[in-house]
């Protein structure tokens, strides 16, 4: 069993339907779904760069001939499925079956990117927790937000690294981010509990 298969068979409500094939949505319907992501979620908890965001799209749409990376397609996918539930009124409407959809879609390289150690797991359990708190009926954000505050210690980004060791300040910032993010994640967790 991977860390992956542990996390979601801790953390799975119902069961997400398994990927079926799909067609991208067209671009400016991809670019409207990333938009309500970056106005309404990246907003308050930005973990991974505007840039990395968009780099994925442009990956994914192969518009500059390059592999994609695992992250690169949970990155997409997770936005998409945050967009599109964000959205939705209703468990019975389109926007949350599509949501629902893309989840399915991302969870096929979960044990690639929620591997321990990299900084990466950290962005995509965030991903993982942000899309639970609007669709609790799959996943449990409290298990959730529970394995990204652990991973945070593991990393050591609950503190910064010595002043011995040379961080670049891009580096030292993006750790900052994500542990706030991951705090606040699991301040707004317990408080939505209660």
């Amino acid at each position: 069993m991977t860390f992956a298969r542990l996390i979601l068979a801790a953390a799975n409500n119902d069961p997400v339907p398994s990927s079926q094939p799909f067609n991208l949505p067209s671009r400016p319907a991809a670019l409207a779904l990333i938009q309500y992501y970056l106005d309404n979620i990246f907003a308050l908890f930005p973990v991974f760069s505007e840039t990395a965001l968009f780099n994925a799209l442009d990956a994914v749409y192969q518009e500059n001939g390059r592999q994609v990376t695992d992250f690169e397609h949970w990155l997409l996918y997770m936005v998409f499925a945050i967009g599109a539930t964000g959205q939705s009124r209703s468990h019975h409407d389109a926007l949350y079956a599509d949501g629902v959809l893309w989840v399915g879609r991302a969870l096929r390289y979960a044990d690639r990117v929620l591997m321990p150690g990299y900084v990466s797991q950290i962005q995509a359990l965030v991903l993982l927790v942000q899309y639970s708190m609007l669709d609790p009926a799959h996943f449990d954000s409290w298990q959730l937000i529970g394995f990204a505050c652990r991973a945070i210690v593991d990393l050591g980004f609950h503190q910064d690294p010595p002043k011995e060791q040379q961080t670049e300040k891009k580096t030292l910032e993006l750790r900052r981010k994500i542990f706030y993010c991951v705090y606040s994640l699991d301040r707004y967790d317990c408080y939505f509990i209660l």
